[in-house]
């Protein structure tokens, strides 16, 4: 299947790096890290703002963790993995979605599919687990890859796409359509 150049060009860089830190955020969303491991560093921040008490205090933290050159961060969508055909987690409960954490860390990203009808993306690693995203509405970003470069590749439910610096304020982000077969 032929897929829009930009999603070739961009995912072919992460292609056969194995993905580490793979871990669950907030809700169903989870993240994988990619390439050379870098310390970022978020210094302590002050608000004028009326904040909670507990804000205040979490801004005023410094906050350390292992990056990788490339972050995929899956958002707002439905997910599953998958084995051999047999799911073995889902974003449907936090024991399935630990069940696909730890299934997928570890395996190397080797192929990217996007399907335009129903807008999901299915990814596919070495090791033979294929996580497949769906919309769960009509405009939330499904996921976003950043870069090295800074720039962020990045799908939407509504088949549109924007591969843009990630300092674009989001007024000026442009959104194209994607451009792949349907199946």
């Amino acid at each position: 299947m032929e897929m829009d150049p930009i999603f070739q060009m961009v995912f072919s860089k992460v292609s056969g790096k194995p993905c580490w830190n793979v871990k669950p955020g907030h809700g169903s969303l989870i993240t994988f890290e990619f390439g050379e491991p870098r310390i970022e560093i978020i210094e302590p921040r002050t608000t004028e703002r009326k904040v909670s008490a507990r804000v205040r205090k979490n801004l005023a933290r410094r906050i350390v963790f292992p990056r990788g050159e490339w972050h995929l961060w899956i958002y707002c969508c439905d997910w599953s993995v998958s084995r051999s055909g047999k799911i073995v987690g889902d974003c449907s409960t936090n024991r399935r979605i630990r069940n696909a954490v730890d299934d997928l860390g570890g395996q190397c990203l080797t192929d990217i599919t996007i399907v335009k009808r129903g807008c999901r993306t299915i990814f596919a690693f070495d090791l033979g687990s294929v996580m497949e995203t769906r919309p769960y509405d009509r405009g939330s970003e499904q996921w976003m890859l950043y870069e090295p470069s800074g720039n962020i590749l990045t799908l939407r439910a509504d088949k549109r796409y924007s591969y843009q610096a990630g300092d674009t304020a989001p007024d000026k982000t442009e959104w194209l359509p994607i451009d792949v077969a349907t199946r």
